[in-house]
This record gives C-alpha cells, structure tokens and sequence, in this order.
C-alpha cells in the first residue's frame, strides 16, 4: 500500500485519542470467519471464504476509532485490505443518539481502489440510520452517497432478526470505456438471523442481494445474490 493513505489514517487514529485526552477507553477485537467477504452487497473477496480482524476503541466521551484488517481478491489480484475508522457519538435523547466520523479504505496491490468517506447518523436501540459521501469512490473518478438502515430484531434467547437496506449513487465523472453502460444507482439488501454462541460469539445466515449500477468497476466479478454464513469471535 502507499505511505501516503497509510500516513492520512495513521493521523486519523492519532487525533481521535488526542481529543479524548486521558480518559478512560475500551478497546477489543473480533475475528470473524466467513463464507464470502461482502460490502454494500458487493463480495471482495471474489465469493470465495475470507478471515477479518477488527480492533475497536471506546472513549468516555463519545470518541471512537478502529480498523479492519481482510484479504481482498480483485480479478488475479490479491492482498490485504485495510479500513481505518473514528468519529464520535452524541446523545440526542434517551434511546436516541447522533453520530459523525471518517473512515479511509486502502488496498495493497490495488492502490487505484483506495478512497475515503464521511458519514453521519442516527443510532436507535434496535436500528441504525447512516449516510456516507466519498469524493472518489473506489477510485472510479465519481462522487458517491450511500445511505443504508439496518436492525437488529430479537426473536428469542441468544436469537435475533437482522435487516439491511441500502442505496448507492454516484455522481459526476465519465464512465470508464471498458465498462458496460449502467445506472448511476444500485441498491443493496440483506436479511438473516443471528445466534448467540457463548459470551463471547455470534454465528450469523444471511441472504445478501446486490443491484446493477453504481460506481463501480468489478461488479461483473461476483454474484449478485448469495446466502453468507459467518462466524465472529469477540476478544
């Protein structure tokens, strides 16, 4: 990956805790198994099974930040896939909480992928509401808005519903020559269940289906609609 986007996230990370000062923060980890790595319903991992590692920190003051670590596999290209996150959380009302943040993504060995995004949101008890705006999305010369909703629904003991809806647009820019011609928007949809194994993991099933549209380049390379199993383990 280049130095440059690794340095920006670096910085991220490191002015998140400097505003938190010296208080007191949780910091933990998950690593999670599964069957086919998926964003925005979307597989980067080419619907093959993927490993992620994740490390989040929680300050007292509403101040968060965290990264992803996975593979991701893009046509004969591999390598690791790194995404760097923080921001903070407001209290509205009780129940009810805002929040805002930045995330980077960086690539190896497909640095022209990298790209960043700010997002804001509403956070419920059961649900959440966000929208994130990128400049340059997966580097495809296109600005982009994603909004997405997604709850969490409890159905028994260690049981719960999960739902996801969400809408990608880009906006501006040319569209690339090699690309066939499509819609600047593409929805995504995710629904399935979850089981509480233990304290400390979660076993999930979920049916994924993706449109066509949106900016991106490597669409074509996955399928559209799949079932996903995963495992993630909290530590």
């Amino acid at each position: 990956m280049p130095p440059a986007p690794l340095a920006r996230l670096t910085t991220l990370v490191a002015t998140l805790l400097a505003c938190a000062g010296g208080a007191w923060a949780d910091v933990g980890g998950t690593l999670s198994l599964q069957t086919d790595a998926r964003e925005r319903g979307m597989s980067y991992s080419r619907n093959r099974p993927s490993a992620q590692l994740g490390l989040a920190w929680d300050g007292t003051a509403g101040w968060y930040a965290g990264a992803q670590l996975a593979q991701a596999r893009f046509a004969q290209r591999r390598g690791a896939a790194l995404q760097v996150y923080g921001g903070r959380v407001f209290e509205l009302s009780p129940g009810l909480d805002a929040e805002a943040g930045v995330a980077a993504h960086a690539f190896e060995n497909v640095s022209r992928y990298d790209y960043q995004e700010a997002y804001v949101g509403l956070l419920g008890e059961r649900w959440s509401l966000r929208a994130y705006v990128s400049p340059d999305y997966y580097g495809v010369g296109q600005r982009s808005l994603y909004v997405e909703f997604n709850g969490r629904w409890p159905l028994a003991s260690g049981v719960a519903a999960l739902g996801h809806v969400g809408l990608l647009h880009g906006f501006g820019g040319q569209a690339l020559s090699y690309v066939e011609p499509r819609s600047d928007t593409r929805a995504d949809l995710r629904l399935g269940a979850s089981w509480q194994l233990g304290q400390s993991s979660e076993l999930q099933l979920a049916w994924i289906a993706a449109g066509r549209g949106g900016p991106y380049i490597w669409i074509d390379a996955t399928r559209r609609r799949t079932a996903v199993l995963s495992l993630t383990v909290a530590f």
